[in-house]
């Protein structure tokens, strides 16, 4: 099988399950590093998540994204050095926020691009 303008052949078959099962993994990565107040990891995870459904995103969302990461990745260096310094870890409000936001936000967008539930226009549709 090829696609047109294309002169490769295609695999019958594709690693969704495997995407699926990678942003799960990351998600729950978001999940254990937020609720151990683990502001390095939680964002470096919201990074990889981020990584895996750009492909997903509009431009716009993107350039956000990328907004988001110049302004926050200052701040994330900063409390990284000083725990690796002092072993002492202090969380600005409006970082734990700005990161708390950036994962609703990643979470919106496989949402609506359908990652998280099958989308079906009909209720009965979606049963099967």
């Amino acid at each position: 099988m090829s696609f047109e303008g294309e002169n490769r052949e295609k695999s019958e078959f594709n690693m969704a399950v495997s995407y699926l099962n990678r942003i799960n993994i990351l998600l729950s990565s978001c999940d254990q590093a937020s609720i151990s107040l683990d502001v390095y990891s939680w964002y470096h995870s919201l990074l990889a998540t981020m990584r895996e459904l750009s492909t997903w995103m509009k431009e716009e969302e993107i350039k956000k994204f990328n907004d988001s990461i110049k302004e926050i990745n200052p701040a994330i260096t900063k409390i990284y050095k000083k725990v690796s310094t002092t072993g002492m870890m202090e969380i600005p409000h409006d970082i734990y926020m700005k990161l708390h936001n950036m994962e609703l936000d990643l979470r919106s967008v496989a949402k609506k691009s359908g990652l998280l539930m099958k989308i079906a226009d009909d209720a009965f549709d979606a049963l099967k």
